[in-house]
């Protein structure tokens, strides 16, 4: 029979070597929580990252969009007073009965009569 004494190294040793695995166990979830927390560390500020790059992007999107806008309400107010405008503007049917006029007055392409002509066929008709 073993003796108390070798008996109670034995459980003691038995004990340090419980607490030996138990603090290895515990050294190594510490770890892992370690690591993890450095992921969601790492994780937290690549999200923020790209938040603020999406947020700069969206300002950016709306800024176009505002000046578009600008840009759209200048352009109608141009075509409006492009369209006022047209109404002052000489139609073909015009310009044509311009040139008509100037056919009839022009001196290169008509005959002119004398006075003497002119009485002579007015006395004949």
């Amino acid at each position: 029979m073993p003796r108390e004494e070798d008996r109670s190294t034995i459980i003691l040793q038995e004990l340090v070597r419980r607490s030996n695995d138990e603090s290895r166990r515990l050294r190594e979830l510490e770890q892992r929580v370690q690591a993890i927390e450095e992921r969601t560390a790492s994780l937290e500020e690549t999200n923020l990252d790209r938040i603020k790059k999406i947020n700069s992007k969206l300002f950016d999107v709306d800024k176009s969009i505002r000046d578009m806008g600008i840009d759209i309400t200048n352009l109608i107010n141009n075509i409006e007073k492009i369209n006022k405008q047209i109404s002052t503007f000489a139609r073909r049917r015009d310009i044509k009965e311009v040139e008509k006029m100037f056919e009839l007055l022009s001196p290169i392409r008509q005959e002119f009569v004398t006075k003497e002509e002119l009485e002579k066929e007015l006395r004949r008709v």
